[in-house]
């Protein structure tokens, strides 16, 4: 098969990937997560760039997700499906890279069942948790992109005189969108390194060299984010990297168990035919695969020669996530599962590197290519789910119905909505239970300025209490002269601008106002 031949094909795939995905992304509920992105991208678009008066959360995605929601938007427009393309964007590129990490540099035979292993692992979500983790809106699993493209970077490179330049720029862009880079990129490419140095006894060669541009990404990202604070940009709240009492780690470890079926679609709860169970078994024997290609890659940095460098890398990165999930407080539910979904598409580039090569080629083509086959029939059917009948829809509908451009919303009701009614009704983020206020979390303070904005509505979520009740509403706002409910759902109007003297959650405390909240 010629060069033109095998690249118009997977140019083919790619495509008919995307749209697979795109059809699973749409039976998504739009999440005030993603909108948000949505909302900064556009903001960036119209006059923006390094987004002043927003605080994001302890992600920023500005190198990543927000460049390419700003590229969809451009194109696309503004609206409810910009996540969702982004989403299907998103994990079609995480196939095809994982699937080029995993070919490295054979070819032929060798190469299909390289390929074949990390595309069986990592190619079909399934529905359920696990489609909430892949298109619920951006998490560390785009993360995995910039990463597995560093990697890819690594391995295929002919020429090692800019190389560790080269890597260096690549975390550090990786890390101004999200500080887990820190722990999964620099960290193993560092204590990797370090470790070959030792070994070959040799601190002027490529691992040195590595090691000393994987510390100096970390000043470079950090400070690049300092930079834009500086000058009056986004702000972003600190990471979560308190430990957990040692009590819990055993809590934590039986739920990691649970995720990562979820990541690597193999949960059986969510399985709901008997195609689906067998999908399923296979899934997890890919998560078997995955986490033997871990134990082995580490067995064999003791000893010589020193072995594949990349596998390496990829192998402590999992470890490193997996034992920090374990330690840490970030463990509470399955939706967890994103806090280590970047674990999915390393663990099948590291399976189709390391595995492949326990099997013959000619005889594990066949089986795999019959897994594959099922497996893309499966993901047909489930390209075709049906797309979510989004509710919200019929609030956006009666707000624009009563002219109410401006209001509050609690945080899960708020970005989304002005999300789908196009920005034609902003609706600007609250927490806070007993006492209402406003929110610095994904959001812009010029929202909560009484002299630029008034707010004459409040959406509240009855189902979600700790975001502002009815009773706090009626001592802080008095009677509102309209109310319409939407199911758990409740709007309030009134005749007074909600904004005036209403107070801020800063993230490090309460203030009097938004704009009286300290700097990040």
């Amino acid at each position: 098969m010629t060069l033109p031949v095998r690249a118009a094909l997977v140019v083919l795939g790619a495509v008919a990937a995307f749209f697979g995905y795109f059809g699973m992304a749409k039976s998504m509920p739009i999440n005030a997560d993603g909108a948000s992105n949505a909302l900064q991208a556009w903001d960036m678009l119209h006059g923006n760039p390094i987004l002043r008066g927003w605080t994001v959360t302890d992600v920023s995605f500005y190198s990543t997700e927000l460049i390419q929601y700003a590229l969809i938007e451009l194109i696309y427009g503004f609206g409810e499906d910009t996540f969702r393309i982004a989403a299907a964007m998103t994990y079609t590129l995480l196939v095809i890279l994982a699937a080029a990490l995993a070919k490295g540099k054979t070819t032929g035979l060798t190469a299909f069942v390289r390929m074949g292993i990390a595309v069986a692992i990592i190619a079909l979500p399934m529905p359920g948790t696990a489609f909430f983790v892949a298109f619920g809106g951006p998490n560390h699993l785009g993360t995995g992109v910039p990463l597995l493209l560093t990697w890819l970077v690594l391995d295929k490179a002919v020429s090692r005189k800019w190389l560790p330049i080269l890597i260096g720029l690549m975390l550090a862009w990786g890390q101004i969108a999200d500080p887990l880079v820190l722990f999964i990129g620099v960290l193993p490419l560092a204590l990797v390194g370090f470790y070959r140095a030792i070994r070959a006894r040799d601190w002027k060669g490529l691992d040195a060299q590595l090691v000393v541009a994987a510390v100096l990404s970390v000043p470079l990202g950090q400070g690049t984010l300092k930079l834009i604070t500086a000058l009056g940009g986004f702000g972003a709240h600190k990471p979560p990297t308190d430990f957990a009492p040692p009590a819990k780690w055993l809590g934590h470890l039986r739920l990691l168990a649970d995720v990562m079926t979820v990541n690597f679609g193999g949960y059986l709860p969510d399985m709901n035919s008997p195609t689906d169970y067998l999908v399923a078994i296979l899934r997890l024997a890919g998560l078997g695969l995955a986490l033997a290609a871990v134990g082995v890659t580490i067995f064999s940095l003791l000893r010589k020669p020193l072995g594949d460098r990349v596998s390496q890398i990829l192998a402590v990165a999992i470890l490193i996530n997996l034992a920090a999930f374990i330690a840490s407080t970030l463990p509470t539910d399955l939706m967890s599962a994103r806090q280590v979904a970047v674990v999915l598409p390393m663990g099948a580039a590291l399976a189709g590197r390391v595995c492949a090569g326990w099997f013959p080629p000619r005889r594990a083509a066949l089986p795999l290519a019959a897994v594959l086959a099922l497996f893309s029939v499966v993901f047909v059917f489930n390209s075709f789910t049906p797309p979510y009948p989004e509710p919200k829809r019929e609030i956006v509908a009666w707000l624009e119905s009563k002219h109410l451009t401006h209001g509050l919303g609690s945080y899960w009701n708020a970005n989304d909505l002005t999300l789908i009614a196009g920005g034609n009704v902003v609706v600007a983020p609250i927490t806070g239970g007993d006492e209402i206020k406003g929110y610095r979390w994904e959001s812009d303070a010029a929202w909560y300025d009484p002299a630029l904005h008034d707010a004459r509505f409040l959406i509240l979520d009855t189902a979600r209490p700790g975001y502002g009740t009815l009773a706090a509403a009626d001592r802080q706002f008095g009677t509102p002269i309209d109310r319409q409910d939407f199911g758990q759902f409740t709007v309030l109007v009134y005749d007074h601008n909600l904004l005036a003297n209403l107070k801020a959650e800063c993230g490090t405390g309460i203030a009097p106002s938004m704009s009286a909240c300290p700097p990040h």
